[in-house]
């Protein structure tokens, strides 16, 4: 029985040899080498650039035209299968009926991952003229995944949807569809390359944030880079330069969450305004912080069920200065050290939680809220 479904196991171990092998991108290895034949086409210059193989990546060592290099990639990525294995044998405009047994296939590539590399390479092969090595290791990194990416979703969703080989499995069957993680994660291999290819659209982004609290929101609501620099200390035009600079190199667009601690300005965000290292309209202040952003009764809220203070309402309020941290104002009064990080993870919950009751988009009473505005700036202003 497990004989006739090994296929469904099969796509979805090449799936993890993929995801895990040691034969990456950036991995040292050996390299097989191979050159183009002769074609009276344009042939761009892939010299010293490398498509990802199973076992060795393939050094090329010249130039290809459209056809060599989808031959290329045809031969190298896409083995020979015996269709009869797949869950869309009965109805797959691709699969080839054995001429003596009509019940099994011929051993074929699948004819669907080499339309996808043959649309692939026929629509977008022109358009890396110009690029820098880097982009082209890019766009060749991307075109593997992306095919394996396709390959692997015909075969794990054809075995998923066939009833016939899902009730083989028996007691195993409900095991199966945890396994379509694997067919997301050559998805998201494949985005990580194509973010650095421009014509994909796919430009990454990249967030500066204050502190760890910061971090967490950000990460509950973005689904980009966040780098916590550590503190204000850490902002500083000569300390962030750098690892700006870096960025912007790889094609990022760089976006910085800042505080101005109950000042009038944030000195350190004017000069990197002013030195033109990030836009102004990609960086939000809080006017104190991140904390003191919060509506003043929701705060006291998330203290009550951290069970970080027992208190009522008002008396929490009473002497509040909506000038001073709330941070500092709740440590001096109850003398408690905030555990930050605590407090954000429960901000994100309540803030979740809520948005499932209305659109947060038309929810102009948090819109108004500073934490509100923030979390727009993030979801509207950043490129995700």
């Amino acid at each position: 029985m497990f004989k006739k479904f090994s296929k469904i196991l099969n796509s979805i171990k090449n799936g993890i040899n993929i995801l895990f092998n040691k034969d990456t991108p950036n991995t040292k290895k050996e390299f097989i080498n191979y050159k183009s034949s002769e074609v009276n086409m344009e042939k761009l210059d892939l010299n010293n650039l490398y498509i990802i193989g199973f076992k060795n990546n393939i050094k090329l060592e010249d130039s290809y035209n459209k056809e060599e290099i989808t031959k290329l990639m045809i031969n190298n990525w896409i083995g020979y299968f015996e269709c009869h294995k797949c869950g869309k044998w009965d109805y797959c405009k691709y699969a080839q009926k054995h001429p003596v047994n009509p019940n099994r296939s011929i051993d074929i590539q699948c004819g669907i991952a080499i339309d996808f590399i043959t649309n692939f390479i026929n629509t977008t092969f022109p358009l890396i003229k110009d690029f820098t090595e880097y982009q082209k290791q890019a766009y060749l990194n991307s075109a593997y995944y992306l095919t394996c990416f396709v390959e692997n979703t015909e075969q794990v969703v054809g075995g998923l949807s066939n009833k016939d080989q899902m009730s083989g499995w028996g007691e195993y069957a409900p095991s199966l569809y945890g396994m379509t993680k694997y067919t997301n994660d050559l998805l998201n291999k494949a985005h990580k390359e194509m973010k650095n290819v421009p014509f994909f659209n796919s430009k990454r982004s990249v967030l500066f944030v204050e502190g760890e609290s910061e971090e967490i929101f950000a990460n509950s609501f973005l689904d980009i880079e966040v780098i916590n620099y550590g503190g204000a200390g850490n902002l500083t035009y000569s300390k962030i330069e750098y690892t700006i600079k870096q960025y912007h190199d790889k094609g990022y667009k760089v976006y910085i969450q800042a505080d101005k601690d109950g000042k009038q300005e944030n000195q350190n965000i004017n000069k990197i305004i002013s030195k033109g290292l990030v836009d102004k309209e990609n960086i939000f202040c809080f006017k104190h912080d991140y904390e003191t952003s919060v509506p003043i009764r929701i705060f006291h809220k998330i203290l009550v069920d951290t069970k970080t203070i027992c208190d009522t309402f008002e008396n929490f309020k009473s002497e509040y200065d909506t000038k001073e941290s709330i941070v500092k104002y709740v440590e001096s009064k109850y003398q408690r050290t905030l555990t930050k990080p605590l407090l954000s993870t429960k901000l994100c919950e309540f803030i979740n939680k809520s948005f499932s009751q209305i659109n947060p988009y038309y929810d102009e009473s948090f819109l108004k809220t500073e934490i509100g505005q923030f979390w727009y700036f993030l979801k509207t202003k950043i490129v995700h």
